[in-house]
Formats: C-alpha cells, structure tokens, sequence
C-alpha cells in the first residue's frame, strides 16, 4: 500500500467516526508483510501508549516526509485532523496525476526511441551484411548512401561495442556524480536546461513548492518552520539550495518577495503574487492559486508536447527508413549498371 491509499482510506474512516486507533488498527490488518506494515504496527502500538499520532509518525520516518509529520502536528493543534487527511489525500492525487502526465511525456519518446535503436541495430547487424554480399558478388561502384550504410553496418559489427562501453561509462559517471553534492547540482541544472523537458520539469516543482507553502502557511505552521520544511522535503538541488538561502535572508528579516526573487529561480510573477500576499495578508491563499496555475500549465503544456511529438517522431522514422531502403534497394534495382 502507499502512502496515498494509507491517506485516503485513513481519511475515509475518520469521517465515518471511527475512532484513529481502531482506523489504523483496520488498515494495518489489510497490509501485506514488510516494512511498510512494521511501521504502522509500532505507530499503533506508540498510540496505544499515550503518544500523538504526528510523534508516532515520526518514529516510523522512513515512509513518512517532515511534511506529512508537521500537516498533521499542525491538525492535532486546530483539532482538525479529518480536515487535515482529507487535505493531504487530495494533494497526493494531485500530485500523482501530475507525476504521471509528466512521466508519460518522458517515456514516450524514451519508449520510441528505444525501440528504433533495437530496429535500426538489428537491420545494420543482421540485415544489411546479407545485401553487403550481394553487391560483392555483383561488383561494380555503388551510390554513396549505400557506402555510408555499409560502412555503418560494418563498423557496428565490428566496433559496436564502442558503444556499450561508452554507454556504461556514462552511466556509471552519472550514479557517480548523483552521490556528490556539486554532482547533483550539476545533473540538475543540466536537466532544467533541457529544451522544453527541463521547462516542464522546473514548472512541475515550482508548482510543487508554492502548493506545499500555501498549505503549510494555511495550517498556522510560521513561514520560516514552512520554509524548513520544504527544504528538507524538496527533491531537487537547485529548489532546496534556493530555499534554504530563502529562509535564512527572512530570519534575518528580509521579506519573502525579496528573497524569492534575489534567487533568479522563481519567475518574476510568482514573486508579484508573493509580494502581495504579503502586503494584503493573503500569501497562503496566493501559493495555492499559484499552485493551481503551474499545474494547469505543466497540463497543457505536457498535452501540447505529445500532440506535437508523435507526427515529428513518425516524421523522423519516415525519413530513416526511407533513407535505409532507397540505399539498399536503389543498387538492386539498378543492377544491370552493377554487373561487370
């Protein structure tokens, strides 16, 4: 079970009455074997022995963020803590249908490209040896195309794998790089550069943090306890960096707006907003609205992007597989210019 089921059928049980312990007592029961069960089990037994249930949580951290634990300390203090799962249960599926347009976005042309490479090897490999030795047999100058998928086909035979090693080099670079601060950093700017990946990708957490923030701030947690929070939940570098030079520049007293925007992260119009939260006591409020908006945006811009993505790519297959025919058979066709 994940955390978003545990949320929603919590949630679900709390608002038909039944009281916190015998809810996790009935999910717990439906649980399969394994950590995730273990550490219900000891939030349960925690309960039982007088501790709230955020303090609990906290003991069984590995499934539960510092944000998950602080929504419901905050709960337990407003003595709304039904309110307060149904909250997270929405948020979690929110975030989860934006998690997974994005993925498909990422992993249809992955998938693609995948499969192309598998086709295009085995064509070069496999197939066009056999076509290399028909036109040995029939001699003769062959066209150029037909030269370079010759000398292409050859050097895969033969030098393949190159390929292989530099693949597993530069995979092996890139587990060691993610393991180092400064790597991290690097492999995250690099993906927020990508064209229109790395839009999506920094829209899709900019979303993410404006509606953690909002929600926090609409809980009663302090801005710079939120802003605590969000830097030790945030999962990319460049965010978690920017926010902690946030919360430090507003304990020294320097307002949000400012501090947002001396970053350069954060657009210049979710800085305005900010800035007038601030002034008209609304902030929390303008972080959701501006959470609803990046979201909408990261919608129709990962809708938009597969629209446009799937005539480009079969325009792209055409063109290769066109290329790959007219080299192979152009010479059969003209064989009578081949044979000596």
């Amino acid at each position: 079970m994940t955390i978003v089921n545990f949320t929603r059928q919590l949630y679900n049980l709390l608002k038909a009455g039944i009281p916190l312990l015998k809810a996790l007592q009935i999910i717990c029961s439906q649980l399969p074997g394994g950590r995730f069960r273990d550490d219900i089990e000891k939030v349960i037994l925690d309960i039982q022995e007088g501790r709230s249930l955020s303090d609990a949580l906290t003991s069984a951290g590995r499934f539960f963020s510092l944000f998950y634990i602080n929504m419901i300390k905050a709960a337990e203090a407003s003595g709304n803590l039904v309110g307060m799962f149904k909250e997270l249960s929405q948020d979690f599926t929110r975030q989860r249908r934006i998690n997974r347009q994005v993925q498909a976005a990422f992993m249809y042309p992955v998938l693609v490209l995948i499969i192309a490479i598998t086709i295009l090897t085995i064509l070069l490999v496999f197939i066009i040896p056999i076509f290399v030795r028909i036109f040995e047999d029939l001699g003769g100058q062959l066209p150029p195309a037909t030269v370079f998928l010759i000398g292409l086909s050859r050097f895969l035979t033969h030098r393949g794998w190159l390929f292989l090693v530099l693949l597993a080099a530069t995979g092996a670079a890139a587990i060691f790089l993610s393991r180092k601060p400064q790597g991290r950093y690097l492999l995250n700017n690099l993906a927020w550069h990508i064209p229109l990946f790395g839009k999506i990708a920094k829209t899709v957490h900019i979303g993410r943090f404006c509606r953690m923030l909002g929600t926090l701030l609409s809980s009663g947690i302090n801005l710079v306890r939120a802003l605590e929070v969000l830097g030790d939940t945030s999962t990319a570098v460049l965010l978690e960096a920017a926010i902690s030079d946030i919360r430090l520049k507003v304990e020294q007293g320097a307002s949000l707006s400012e501090s947002m925007e001396e970053t350069g992260l954060f657009p210049l119009t979710l800085v305005k907003m900010a800035q007038i939260g601030e002034e008209s006591g609304k902030i929390a409020d303008l972080f959701l609205d501006a959470a609803e908006d990046y979201e909408e945006e990261v919608s129709f811009a990962v809708s938009g992007f597969l629209s446009l993505l799937e005539p480009v790519l079969i325009v792209i297959m055409g063109v290769i597989v066109g290329f790959i025919v007219v080299a192979l058979f152009f010479p059969i066709f003209t064989m009578s210019t081949l044979i000596q």
